[in-house]
């Protein structure tokens, strides 16, 4: 059972945060994780995932100042597959274009904070996450279980996954008898082993790695494909992979401590980006709430 306590001498860790538009929101998430978790973290691997739009984010940057590590990678690979180019990860440029990736091999810190840049923090989530990731490699929100095949037949959830564990011909079985909504994509990233289950990872909007066990078993360092790598998704690849090599997480979820999404009705902070109405609602709502709580960012 994980207990939402703050961590007795908790250690500093370093925060990574990939950004793609929202600049109004992008601010709410680093702001307010700093006024609930701040005395915790020291530097922000600060990612700007596109070309050209750097000055998106140069009021929240003058505001953050020294705790900044800008980086803007060589390649925009956004969302698409990175299946078919994993024998060039040796690359660095390639690489550390990858989400996270920058900030998965320049901190120092034995943990490393991830967030999306649409994320609402209300409580102090690094001490939640320090107090209960324990002996895991990871802890935050496990699964994308509204896609999974195992949470419709009702088998397998967030907190059970480590239970269920089925065999090639059972899981074989269960996707005909229960098609998610992405079952047709499953062939594509087919492994070995019928588990983890295609749909697991640790979900990146807010979750945290002990770098001390990931490192070594991740690329460049070991043979793990490295976490912000897409494949059927991002991290499903890594999340099977070190699983494979015995590592588990722990599932820790607290909507009052963060909330993913939350400036928009579509509850994806992907699917609002091709919807231009939501995206302006949500900008404007962070814009607002920054006014409210934080002076405005301008």
């Amino acid at each position: 059972m994980w207990l939402p306590m703050t961590a007795p001498s908790a250690p500093k860790v370093d925060v990574a945060i990939n950004v793609f538009k929202k600049p109004q929101q992008t601010a709410v998430t680093l702001l307010s994780l700093l006024e609930h978790s701040g005395h915790l973290i020291d530097r922000i691997y600060f990612v700007i995932d596109a070309p050209e739009t750097e000055h998106l984010y140069d009021p929240l940057l003058d505001r953050l100042s020294d705790r900044v590590v800008l980086f803007v990678p060589r390649f925009h690979l956004w969302v698409n597959t990175a299946k078919y180019f994993r024998h060039f990860y040796r690359w660095r440029a390639l690489r550390h274009s990858l989400r996270y990736q920058y900030a998965w091999e320049g901190t120092d810190k034995r943990f490393l904070l991830i967030t999306h840049n649409d994320v609402l923090y209300t409580g102090d989530v690094v001490s939640l996450f320090l107090r209960n990731i324990e002996t895991h490699i990871g802890v935050g929100y496990v699964g994308m279980c509204w896609n999974c095949p195992a949470k419709t037949a009702g088998v397998c959830s967030s907190e059970t996954y480590l239970e269920y564990q089925p065999t090639e011909d059972q899981y074989k079985a269960l996707i005909r008898d229960f098609p998610g909504t992405r079952a047709n994509l499953y062939s594509r990233y087919a492994h070995k082993k019928a588990w983890p289950l295609p749909e697991c990872r640790l979900n990146e909007w807010t979750c945290m790695i002990d770098m001390e066990k990931a490192r070594p078993t991740t690329v460049p360092q070991g043979k793990c494909t490295p976490f912000g790598a897409m494949h059927l998704d991002i991290g499903t690849e890594w999340f099977y992979d070190v699983h494979q090599l015995g590592h588990t997480v722990i599932h820790v979820d607290d909507p009052d401590c963060f909330v993913h999404s939350w400036a928009t009705k579509k509850n994806s902070g992907h699917a609002v980006l091709f919807d231009e109405d939501q995206y302006r609602a949500a900008e404007a709502a962070a814009e607002d709430l920054l006014e409210e709580r934080y002076d405005g960012i301008s």
